[in-house]
């Protein structure tokens, strides 16, 4: 997201905090009731949009790189052996269809590298028998097949991550335009329902409803869970951010804020904006013992939350 999208994101959480927090006076109001639920249905979608936008293409790139290395290094060893057993059996033809070097592997295009190495395996292929007096076994082969197979599969994913990043672009340019306008045509107007019958919460929604430059900057949280004692990935594990009563967030009510929730993604990380604060940190999922923390978010900082869960 661009600065302007990360300081209407750090509004719209404040006013749906504000909101939440008033629930059960505005619930029975059809109209606000109605116009609030269209809104922050947007929230979680600009944010599924928002974590593929900041798709992390090198580890993609990087895993792609180290499958051709590998292919490469079969590659050229098996080629190494049918140069010997051309030389030796006096085959011109057949040493003059592998004349590749490491130079040639190193600088093909992605589909040519694959055309080389399919070339090679070929011969191989054609000459397994023989080549078994000069080192390469059937399992080899099998293991330079299998490691083309698996680098063709990398081919399309740097442009998949791509194409998804730009179409993520797109959605949040009109779910922010969207959210806005469900703001400023209904809720802004509708909020005046509440001004004389319920006048703290009419200001604290007028208050949320400013938008805060943070000059570039963003207010955000990054977080990863590990397997404790290993560096594991785990899933699925859910965050629940419960602010303290403070600042925006506290309620003139008795009513207990609600919390913001997260999940983390396939490599343990998630990521989330939320107002500046102090969270009591929830961290749960199933088969790990609970953990809770206290977390403080300061305006226009990215605080780095690291969490290693042990099994029950």
């Amino acid at each position: 997201m661009n600065t302007n999208q990360e300081d209407k994101l750090s509004m719209y959480y404040a006013v749906k905090n504000v909101c939440e927090m008033y629930q059960g006076t505005w619930i029975s109001n059809a109209v606000f009731a109605t116009t609030y639920n269209l809104w922050s249905e947007k929230i979680p979608l600009i944010e599924i949009n928002r974590d593929a936008q900041t798709l992390e293409t090198t580890g993609i790139t990087t895993d792609k790189s180290a499958k051709r290395v590998a292919m490469a290094d079969k590659a050229l060893f098996i080629e190494n052996r049918l140069q010997s057993y051309a030389n030796v059996t006096n085959n011109p033809e057949l040493l003059a269809s592998i004349k590749y070097s490491a130079s040639d592997l190193k600088k093909a295009r992605d589909t040519d590298v694959v055309g080389i190495c399919n070339t090679i395996l070929a011969k191989a292929n054609a000459y397994a028998a023989d080549l078994e007096t000069y080192g390469v076994t059937s399992e080899m082969i099998g293991e330079f097949q299998n490691a083309i197979a698996v680098y063709s599969e990398t081919l399309a994913k740097p442009m998949v991550a791509k194409s998804q990043t730009k179409t993520a672009t797109e959605n949040l340019t009109r779910l922010f335009k969207e959210a806005d306008e469900l703001l400023t045509k209904r809720m802004d107007l509708d909020i005046e329902l509440f001004k004389t019958a319920l006048p703290e919460f009419y200001s604290q929604y007028k208050t949320a409803r400013i938008i805060i430059s943070t000059g570039g900057s963003t207010t955000s949280v990054l977080g990863n869970v590990t397997v404790a004692g290993s560096n594991e990935p785990i899933k699925g594990v859910i965050f629940s951010f419960t602010p303290e009563n403070n600042g925006l967030m506290k309620a003139a009510t008795n009513e207990t804020p609600k919390p913001i929730v997260k999940k983390s993604a396939a490599k343990g990380n998630f990521r989330t904006n939320l107002p500046e604060g102090i969270y009591h940190v929830a961290v749960t999922k199933i088969g790990y013992k609970e953990q809770g923390l206290i977390l403080t978010v300061a305006s226009g900082e990215t605080t780095s939350l690291k969490v290693e869960l042990e099994r029950v």
